[in-house]
């Protein structure tokens, strides 16, 4: 459980301090308001913990568009995550003359009784070389601070578990729709392009998962009778995601399926897989997008179900969605003086409009904010 986060200078987030995250956190806000760049805080984390740091920042377009509105005004990048309550780690970056950024200081704790704001080890880094300093690459595993390997690996391992799903794109093309290679099989990709794979691995190693996988489907597209998943004749380590219409023998592919119902087999899949397969956070970017509003019951259903043992944290659009969920659980984003903030609903303060209104409806009555406001 990731218990609190601080974010300063990533993005539209000038300062975000100790925000306190739940097992179920649910994001609303209007379009502008920096949702998704506080989803892309732990894609960002990912990147780092592989290694991948200088490439996520090309693919952003530099370290003038990730540092909030420029160097000139965002020096470092900092963040502080606080888990399982004494462990938690720190890291500043800083902009390099190549509009890169490399780590300009590092921390974990050296004694589980330390807080973060009390004495800690620092990492410092150089411009110069700046690929060997991030303590969470294999390059850098701490061994010049003196610190062991399983503090770093226990907190690399972590941040590398945290998973960003962006299931929009179910087109035609969609990677959904595709052929997957059979041993891709370890996870379900953020992109949901592995999912014929993964779901055969369910199917023969987790029989019971796989199983109410199928049951889940059904229940919002009751013509499905179960999925069709073998290795192509005549190229084996290729598969294709095929499945069967109840009132039919013939078998159908990913084309035959809406665009809802495949997005809806995916996130069933995700939020069902056996828990020692989930990521230890499981990020959703407007999971809700083409899915009929008894498909979006049943997926509140599902993410209540796995925060039990696995924090989720949603971005959504849909006042239904949100109706499923307590007050608590909602995190409201808005732009106040060109920086995103968010703040966690309170349940005492909207106790007697929940006595007359859903949690949507109050959204749309914009009784707690998180929808556009006029300059």
């Amino acid at each position: 459980m990731l218990d609190y986060i601080t974010i300063k200078g990533f993005k539209s987030i000038a300062s975000i301090v100790d925000l306190r995250l739940r097992p179920i956190n649910v994001m609303i806000g209007a379009n502008g308001s920096g949702k998704s760049n506080f989803l892309g805080v732990f894609d960002f984390f990912r990147a780092i913990s592989e290694a991948r740091l200088q490439n996520y920042v090309i693919a952003a377009g530099g370290a003038e568009k990730v540092l909030h509105f420029g160097s000139k005004t965002t020096k470092e990048i900092e963040f502080l995550l606080v888990f399982r309550k004494e462990e938690w780690y720190r890291l500043a970056l800083s902009p390099a003359q190549d509009d890169g950024l490399f780590p300009s200081r590092e921390a974990i704790p050296q004694d589980d009784r330390l807080a973060p704001s009390q004495e800690v080890v620092y990492f410092t880094n150089k411009e110069s070389n700046p690929t060997l300093g991030i303590g969470l690459s294999p390059q850098h595993r701490g061994r010049e601070a003196g610190i062991s390997n399983p503090e770093i690996e226990y907190v690399r391992r972590y941040l590398k578990s945290w998973w960003l799903y962006h299931l929009s794109d179910t087109s035609f093309s969609s990677p959904m729709r595709k052929t997957a290679k059979l041993d891709d099989n370890h996870f379900l990709r953020a992109d949901g392009s592995n999912l014929p794979a993964f779901l055969y691995f369910l199917r023969e190693t987790h029989k019971a998962e796989y199983d109410l996988i199928v049951r889940t489907v059904q229940r919002v597209a009751p013509f499905f009778d179960d999925f069709r998943l073998e290795p192509r004749r005549l190229k084996p380590d290729d598969i294709r995601l095929k499945w069967r219409h109840k009132t039919s023998d013939q078998d159908f592919d990913a084309s035959s399926l809406s665009d809802g119902t495949l997005r809806f087999i995916v996130l069933a899949t995700l939020f069902l897989q056996p828990e020692e397969l989930r990521p230890s956070i499981i990020l959703v970017d407007e999971p809700e997008l083409g899915l009929h509003p008894y498909a979006i019951e049943i997926l509140a259903a599902l993410v209540r179900q796995a925060s039990a043992t696995t924090q989720v944290i949603l971005s959504t659009q849909s006042t239904l969605l949100l109706d499923h969920f307590e007050p608590e659980d909602v995190l409201v984003a808005e732009r106040i003086d060109g920086g995103t903030k968010l703040r966690r609903l309170e349940a005492p303060q909207l106790a007697k409009w929940l006595e007359d209104y859903s949690l949507g409806q109050l959204w749309e009555k914009n009784e707690f904010g998180g929808r556009p406001v006029p300059r």
